[in-house]
C-alpha cells in the first residue's frame, strides 16, 4: 500500500501543531511536578506561633502591699508591756499574719522594759523573692516610754514621816531608727505577713561628690553689663516673692514661674558669673541669691541658672535651680 503523500503546506501545518502540543504537555506536567515539590517541603515545615511574652504582676510588690507594709509596721511597734497590752497587740496582729505565724510576730517580752510606739515610717527598698512574694524594707522611728516607780526606801521613809509619797516618774527614749523588713505574700487580692518580720543593718552613706561647679567658658567681664544684670536680678526677685502673679509675669519672657510670695523674701544677689546665650540679646546667668523663709528667718542660699533676654528691658526667658 502506497504512503499518502500531503502537500507542503499541510504538512508543515502538522508538525507545528504537533509541536505546539508537545510543547504544552511539557510545560503542565514540569508544573504539576513543580506545585508537588513545592507542596510536599511545606509539609515537612511547622509554623510556630508567635508567642507574646507578658510579664506577671508581682502583687506583693505593689503600692498596695507597701501601703499593707506600713500599716502592719504601726501595730508591730506599737506594744504596752503588760498582761493586757500583750493580748491587746495580738489581737491588732491578726488581721496581717499568715495562718500559723507566731501570734506576737516574734517579738518576746521577757525582760521588757519599755512600751513602745511608731513616730513614722517609709518605705526604703521592695526587692520580688518569687512570682507572688516580696520582702518590703521600711525606714522605722518609734519612741519608748516606760514608768519608773519610786525608791522603795523613799516610800517607806515617806510613809513613817506621814509625808506624801515620791510619784513614779515617766521617761522617754528616741525615737530611734531600724531598717524593718517585712515578708509579704499575696494570693492576688490581698496580702499576708507569711514570716517573721526582722531587722537589717542602715545603708551605709554613698560616696557621692556634690556637683558645684560651673562652667566658666565664655564668661564675659563687662563691669556695665553685670551692674545691669544685678539689677534687673533684684527686681526679679523682690517680685518674685513679694508681688502678686500678675506682677511677676510683668517680668517674664516665656514659660511661667510660680509667685514664692509668703514662702520667702528675697534678700540679696550673693555671687554672679554670665555667659552669652544662644543670640546677641540673650545671656546665661548662674548666680546664688540669699533668702529668708518667712515663718523661722531662716536664711537660705539658693543657687540658680537664669537665662535673661534684654530688649526695651530686661526679661527672664528661663529659670531653675541647679
Amino acid at each position: 500500500m502506497k504512503k499518502r503523500k500531503y502537500p507542503k503546506t499541510v504538512l508543515r501545518k502538522k508538525l507545528i501543531k504537533g509541536a505546539f502540543w508537545t510543547g504544552f504537555t511539557l510545560v503542565l506536567f514540569l508544573s504539576v511536578v513543580a506545585i508537588i515539590r513545592v507542596g510536599n517541603a511545606g509539609a515537612g515545615t511547622v509554623e510556630h506561633p508567635v508567642k507574646q511574652v507578658t510579664k506577671e504582676v508581682n502583687f506583693a510588690a505593689g503600692e498596695g502591699a507597701q501601703s499593707f507594709a506600713q500599716n502592719f509596721a504601726s501595730q508591730y511597734f506599737n506594744w504596752q508591756n503588760t498582761d493586757v497590752g500583750k493580748k491587746d497587740r495580738v489581737e491588732r496582729l491578726k488581721p496581717y499574719l499568715a495562718i500559723g505565724l507566731d501570734e506576737q510576730a516574734g517579738l518576746g517580752f521577757e525582760g521588757m522594759e519599755w512600751n513602745s510606739s511608731l513616730s513614722k515610717s517609709q518605705v526604703w527598698k521592695v526587692e520580688e523573692t518569687g512570682k507572688n512574694t516580696a520582702n518590703i524594707t521600711l525606714r522605722v522611728h518609734h519612741l519608748l516610754k516606760r514608768t519608773v516607780q519610786p525608791d522603795p526606801k523613799a516610800t517607806e521613809e515617806a510613809a513613817k514621816s506621814e509625808t506624801p509619797a515620791p510619784p513614779a516618774k515617766e521617761q522617754q527614749a528616741g525615737p530611734y531608727e531600724k531598717y524593718f523588713v517585712v515578708p509579704i505574700k499575696t494570693d492576688g487580692q490581698s496580702f499576708a505577713v507569711y514570716d517573721i518580720p526582722y531587722f537589717v543593718a542602715g545603708p551605709k552613706k554613698p560616696e557621692i561628690t556634690a556637683d558645684t561647679q560651673v562652667d566658666e567658658e565664655g564668661k564675659i567681664n563687662d563691669t556695665q553689663l553685670q551692674e545691669q544684670v544685678i539689677s534687673a536680678l533684684n527686681t526679679f526677685f523682690k517680685v518674685y516673692t513679694t508681688g502678686t502673679q500678675d506682677e511677676l509675669s510683668y517680668y517674664i519672657k516665656g514659660d511661667s514661674i510660680s509667685s514664692m510670695t509668703g514662702i520667702m523674701t528675697f534678700q540679696q544677689v550673693k555671687d554672679i558669673l554670665i555667659t552669652p546665650g544662644t543670640s546677641s540679646k540673650e545671656y546665661k546667668i548662674f548666680t546664688k541669691s540669699i533668702f529668708q523663709e518667712n515663718q523661722s528667718k531662716a536664711q537660705v542660699v539658693y543657687p540658680y541658672e537664669l537665662v535673661l533676654v534684654k530688649e526695651d528691658r530686661w526679661f527672664v526667658k528661663e529659670m531653675k535651680n541647679q
